[in-house]
Protein backbone atom coordinates (compact mmCIF):
# COMPACT_ATOMS: atom_id res chain seq x y z
CA UNK A 1 0.00 0.00 0.00
CA UNK A 2 0.70 3.44 -0.20
CA UNK A 3 0.75 6.45 1.98
CA UNK A 4 -2.03 7.60 0.05
CA UNK A 5 -3.62 4.36 1.00
CA UNK A 6 -3.30 5.20 4.84
CA UNK A 7 -6.39 5.10 6.87
CA UNK A 8 -4.32 5.60 10.13
CA UNK A 9 -1.01 6.96 11.47
CA UNK A 10 0.30 4.92 15.11
CA UNK A 11 2.59 6.90 16.35
CA UNK A 12 4.45 5.86 19.84
CA UNK A 13 4.13 8.52 22.99
CA UNK A 14 8.01 8.74 23.52
CA UNK A 15 7.92 10.05 19.85
CA UNK A 16 5.50 12.63 20.34
CA UNK A 17 7.10 13.57 23.90
CA UNK A 18 10.80 14.15 22.07
CA UNK A 19 9.37 16.35 19.39
CA UNK A 20 7.25 18.28 21.92
CA UNK A 21 10.80 18.58 23.94
CA UNK A 22 12.38 19.97 20.30
CA UNK A 23 9.57 21.94 19.33
CA UNK A 24 9.89 23.75 23.09
CA UNK A 25 13.42 24.07 22.99
CA UNK A 26 13.48 26.31 20.15
CA UNK A 27 10.37 28.16 20.84
CA UNK A 28 11.81 29.26 24.28
CA UNK A 29 14.13 31.04 22.30
CA UNK A 30 11.40 32.23 20.01
CA UNK A 31 12.16 30.26 16.83
CA UNK A 32 10.22 27.87 14.91
CA UNK A 33 11.39 24.42 14.67
CA UNK A 34 10.68 21.31 12.42
CA UNK A 35 10.58 17.82 13.67
CA UNK A 36 9.66 14.60 12.10
CA UNK A 37 8.50 10.92 12.15
CA UNK A 38 9.52 8.24 9.89
CA UNK A 39 8.38 4.61 9.62
CA UNK A 40 6.61 2.32 7.58
CA UNK A 41 3.33 1.70 6.03
CA UNK A 42 1.89 -1.72 7.45
CA UNK A 43 -1.69 -2.84 5.93
CA UNK A 44 -3.58 0.19 5.92
CA UNK A 45 -1.68 1.71 9.00
CA UNK A 46 1.21 3.86 8.91
CA UNK A 47 3.38 2.75 12.05
CA UNK A 48 6.01 5.73 12.86
CA UNK A 49 9.46 4.22 14.08
CA UNK A 50 11.74 7.35 14.32
CA UNK A 51 11.98 11.05 14.94
CA UNK A 52 14.14 12.87 12.94
CA UNK A 53 14.78 16.38 13.83
CA UNK A 54 17.26 17.98 10.93
CA UNK A 55 19.53 20.57 10.88
CA UNK A 56 17.81 23.87 10.29
CA UNK A 57 17.97 27.71 10.19
CA UNK A 58 15.15 29.32 12.13
CA UNK A 59 14.76 33.08 11.45
CA UNK A 60 13.08 35.98 13.06
CA UNK A 61 12.06 38.37 10.77
CA UNK A 62 10.15 42.04 10.47
CA UNK A 63 6.67 39.92 9.88
CA UNK A 64 7.28 37.15 11.58
CA UNK A 65 9.65 33.70 12.15
CA UNK A 66 10.50 30.66 9.79
CA UNK A 67 12.57 28.26 9.69
CA UNK A 68 14.46 26.21 6.80
CA UNK A 69 16.05 22.92 6.35
CA UNK A 70 18.94 23.41 3.34
CA UNK A 71 19.54 21.08 0.11
CA UNK A 72 22.60 19.25 2.01
CA UNK A 73 20.17 18.30 4.95
CA UNK A 74 17.39 17.16 2.37
CA UNK A 75 19.84 15.05 0.99
CA UNK A 76 21.35 13.48 3.77
CA UNK A 77 17.65 12.85 5.29
CA UNK A 78 16.95 11.28 2.01
CA UNK A 79 19.66 9.06 2.46
CA UNK A 80 18.86 8.10 5.72
CA UNK A 81 15.39 7.39 4.31
CA UNK A 82 16.46 5.17 1.77
CA UNK A 83 19.48 3.52 4.05
CA UNK A 84 16.94 2.67 7.08
CA UNK A 85 14.05 1.66 4.97
CA UNK A 86 11.58 3.85 6.12
CA UNK A 87 9.09 6.96 5.08
CA UNK A 88 8.95 9.79 6.01
CA UNK A 89 5.23 10.20 6.40
CA UNK A 90 4.64 13.23 9.43
CA UNK A 91 6.04 16.85 9.71
CA UNK A 92 5.69 18.92 12.50
CA UNK A 93 6.30 22.54 13.09
CA UNK A 94 5.48 25.51 15.14
CA UNK A 95 4.03 28.86 14.75
CA UNK A 96 4.37 31.44 17.37
CA UNK A 97 0.78 31.91 18.00
CA UNK A 98 -2.02 30.56 15.75
CA UNK A 99 -1.68 27.04 14.28
CA UNK A 100 -2.26 26.90 10.09
CA UNK A 101 -0.70 26.77 6.81
CA UNK A 102 1.10 29.53 5.72
CA UNK A 103 1.85 29.88 1.90
CA UNK A 104 5.72 29.05 2.62
CA UNK A 105 4.14 25.83 4.37
CA UNK A 106 2.44 24.69 1.48
CA UNK A 107 4.81 25.60 -1.05
CA UNK A 108 8.19 24.00 0.75
CA UNK A 109 7.56 20.97 2.74
CA UNK A 110 9.46 18.53 3.27
CA UNK A 111 7.22 15.56 3.40
CA UNK A 112 6.37 15.70 -0.31
CA UNK A 113 4.73 12.03 -0.60
CA UNK A 114 0.85 12.13 -1.18
CA UNK A 115 -0.86 10.92 2.03
CA UNK A 116 1.37 12.48 4.63
CA UNK A 117 0.92 14.77 7.11
CA UNK A 118 1.71 18.31 8.04
CA UNK A 119 1.01 19.03 11.60
CA UNK A 120 1.31 22.75 12.91
CA UNK A 121 1.42 23.59 16.44
CA UNK A 122 0.35 26.96 18.11
CA UNK A 123 2.26 28.52 20.57
CA UNK A 124 5.48 27.01 20.43
CA UNK A 125 4.08 24.11 21.34
CA UNK A 126 3.91 24.93 25.43
CA UNK A 127 0.70 23.18 25.48
CA UNK A 128 1.70 20.58 24.12
CA UNK A 129 1.70 18.63 20.56
CA UNK A 130 -2.20 17.88 20.03
CA UNK A 131 -4.13 20.51 21.44
CA UNK A 132 -7.62 21.50 20.57
CA UNK A 133 -6.42 24.11 18.25
CA UNK A 134 -3.20 22.15 16.15
CA UNK A 135 -3.63 22.79 12.55
CA UNK A 136 -3.43 18.58 10.46
CA UNK A 137 -3.47 19.00 7.05
CA UNK A 138 -3.05 15.89 4.52
CA UNK A 139 -0.87 16.16 1.12
CA UNK A 140 -3.13 15.09 -1.77
CA UNK A 141 -2.25 15.06 -5.41
CA UNK A 142 -4.54 17.98 -5.67
CA UNK A 143 -2.29 20.50 -2.27
CA UNK A 144 -2.95 20.38 1.06
CA UNK A 145 -6.35 20.06 2.69
CA UNK A 146 -7.25 20.91 6.14
CA UNK A 147 -8.83 18.49 8.35
CA UNK A 148 -10.82 19.20 11.37
CA UNK A 149 -9.81 18.45 14.96
CA UNK A 150 -12.46 15.22 14.71
CA UNK A 151 -11.01 13.76 11.69
CA UNK A 152 -7.42 14.47 12.79
CA UNK A 153 -7.79 12.82 16.22
CA UNK A 154 -9.47 9.82 14.29
CA UNK A 155 -6.56 9.88 12.04
CA UNK A 156 -3.85 9.79 14.63
CA UNK A 157 -3.59 7.74 17.39
CA UNK A 158 -0.25 8.27 20.43
CA UNK A 159 0.81 4.38 21.15
CA UNK A 160 2.27 3.50 24.31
Amino acid sequence: MKLDDVRSFRVPRELVEGAERALREAGRAGYERFALWSGNVMGDSFIAKTLLVPHQTAYKLERGVCVRVGGEELHRLNLWLYEHRETLAIQIHTHPSGAYHSETDDTYPIATQAGALSIVVPDFCRRGLFVNDTATYRLRRSGWDEMTPAQAQSLVTVID
